[in-house]
């Protein structure tokens, strides 16, 4: 019965492209993961980002409109 119903479907193509978009995306990053983190000096680079010194720190939206007056401090 279910077989009749989806081979006259039209929308089966589209759960199946997403299935393969998701296969190959998971198969990529895997990929990525395995094959392209092999040096160590950059994973140690990677790791290191959120601490490098050079970049500027975002000032919190807050402490922003303190700043600038537009907020109370009492």
């Amino acid at each position: 019965m279910f077989q009749e119903f989806f081979s006259r479907s039209t929308l089966l193509a589209w759960p199946l492209a997403g299935l393969l978009l998701s296969v190959t995306f998971f198969v990529g990053v895997l990929a990525f993961v395995f094959l392209g983190l092999r040096d160590r000096r950059h994973v140690h680079d990677l790791a290191s980002l959120p601490f490098d010194a050079e970049e500027t720190v975002a000032e919190p939206a807050a402490t922003a409109a303190i700043r600038i007056g537009r907020i109370n401090q009492s």
